[in-house]
């Protein structure tokens, strides 16, 4: 599963609309059409996010952590067939990225809705989490809408934001079906934070990079214009 995905939707998704279909273009964006088996198990991990989010709810964490097991091998196996196979499609490079993100995102807000049975983790930490993604989708569509930049990358910190994220979300499921070690669930959103923080500062820092270098480069456009 992939960081910096929600500079990718939202690029993706605004980019697509301005970008005109050339022969050139499809044959290098839509090799396969739309309709390959990688882009059929994305949709499967799509519709695994529903029976996931019941069964935490529901506080079947066994169950919940099966079928999170069997999305992240459908994260795995899509990108190898459309890498291999030649199954690169623009709908595949939009809808991998919202899978991933659709899923680890709705984890995190069902797990932070109270239940009589389990202890949630705090509500703060799950709106930290969304604040994060939102600001950074803001911040990718802000960039490209200035620059015209659109080729965003995960960075070291989001990748390991990435790790920690999905981490906390398989160990709260280990723990809550063992009954044990639920006691370093406090540690792990103290790691979960500062992930967060770190990494949401290291886009923002790449994204300010990113404008100053646009507009250095767009004012000799503007001046020959002028000319």
């Amino acid at each position: 599963m992939q960081q910096g995905v929600c500079a990718s939707i939202i690029v993706e998704l605004v980019a697509n609309h301005n970008i005109p279909i050339t022969h050139q273009h499809a044959n290098r964006e839509d090799l396969a059409g739309p309709w390959t088996i990688a882009n059929l198990l994305t949709c499967i991990r799509i519709g695994l996010t529903i029976p996931f989010l019941f069964l935490v709810s529901a506080g079947s964490f066994g169950l919940a952590l099966g079928v999170f097991f069997i999305a992240s091998l459908t994260d795995f196996a899509d990108g190898y067939i459309a890498r291999h196979y030649r199954q690169q499609s623009r709908l595949g490079r939009f809808l991998d990225p919202l899978a991933d993100k659709l899923l680890t995102t709705a984890a995190f807000i069902v797990m932070a809705i109270p239940h009589p049975d389990f202890a949630s983790i705090p509500v703060w930490l799950a709106a930290v989490v969304v604040a994060r993604d939102v600001l950074i989708a803001l911040g990718s569509l802000l960039v490209y809408r200035v620059t015209g930049f659109r080729e965003f990358r995960p960075t070291f910190l989001g990748k390991v934001n990435t790790f920690v994220e999905l981490g906390l979300i398989v160990w709260f499921l280990v723990f809550h079906t063992t009954g044990r070690l639920i006691f370093l669930l406090p540690l792990m959103y103290v790691v979960v934070l500062a992930s967060v923080v770190l990494s949401g500062g290291e886009y923002v820092v790449e994204g300010l990079r990113i404008l100053r270098k646009g507009k250095v480069v767009s004012e000799p456009n503007a001046l020959k214009s002028s000319m």
